[in-house]
């Protein structure tokens, strides 16, 4: 009888609305599987993340196509595991895809571009590719800025990535002012007690002690940067 009944359901649904209800089921399981994946990742459990996302990946291109930008998430996540797996030359392959497929959809302005442009430039800015990096984070920093706005907390995110590799280079003036725009940004969006602003001070004083007109600024950030630390410490210790 529950055959028959299911035989039923089944014909009286329309195969546009059973594809469309499959593709929904599949979409949800790809989520759950990137989630899980980068559960993974950031518990060093690579080769666990590996697994997850090559299976997301496929159930979204079976549901959707392989020129969907529904793909990127997982594209994205897979790029930036090889990336701390040290596996560069698949996550270039991956964040070129995925550069590709959100450009191609999407248009050349869309925040997930971003996202793949600033993993490709940081696969370049590891190997010490700098000339290849450079216009890569560039672009990710205008999309970033034109799409979210100048102080996005992701506007942050690149402005670091370009003041690391320019403090790498021994620009430490450019540097700086990187730094200085991201400790700005993130202390308005987190608040001035923030550990990520902590981190972005400490390394501003660091790109700042390079000059010798700029030690006394350095001194204050570096204390500006403990201070918060020890306070986030205090505060984590409910005292």
């Amino acid at each position: 009888m529950r055959g028959r009944l299911l035989g039923l359901l089944l014909v009286s649904i329309s195969p546009t609305m059973w594809a469309s209800e499959l593709r929904d089921v599949q979409a949800k399981e790809a989520i759950t599987l990137i989630t899980n994946a980068r559960a993974s990742r950031a518990d060093g459990y690579f080769s666990r993340s590996e697994v997850q996302y090559l299976r997301a990946l496929a159930m979204v291109e079976q549901a959707y196509g392989p020129q969907s930008p529904d793909l990127t998430p997982a594209l994205n996540g897979l790029a930036e595991l090889y990336f701390d797996w040290a596996r560069y030359t698949e996550a270039e392959t991956l964040s070129r895809r995925s550069a590709a497929l959100v450009e191609a959809s999407l248009g050349p302005r869309h925040p997930l571009l971003a996202t793949a442009l600033q993993d490709l430039a940081a696969i370049y800015h590891v190997q010490g590719q700098y000339a290849k990096a450079e216009p890569l984070y560039l672009r990710a920093l205008a999309i970033r800025e034109a799409a979210l706005g100048p102080n996005h907390p992701f506007v942050a995110v690149t402005l670091t990535d370009l003041a690391e590799m320019e403090r790498t280079r021994g620009n430490y003036s450019r540097a700086a002012e990187h730094y200085a725009r991201a400790v700005q940004i993130r202390q308005d969006a987190f608040g001035a007690d923030d550990p990520r602003v902590a981190e972005t001070l400490a390394n501003y004083a660091a790109v700042l002690r390079k000059s010798c007109h700029h030690k006394e600024e350095a001194r204050s950030a570096e204390a500006r940067s403990r201070a918060i630390l020890a306070h986030s410490a205090f505060v984590a210790e409910g005292r």
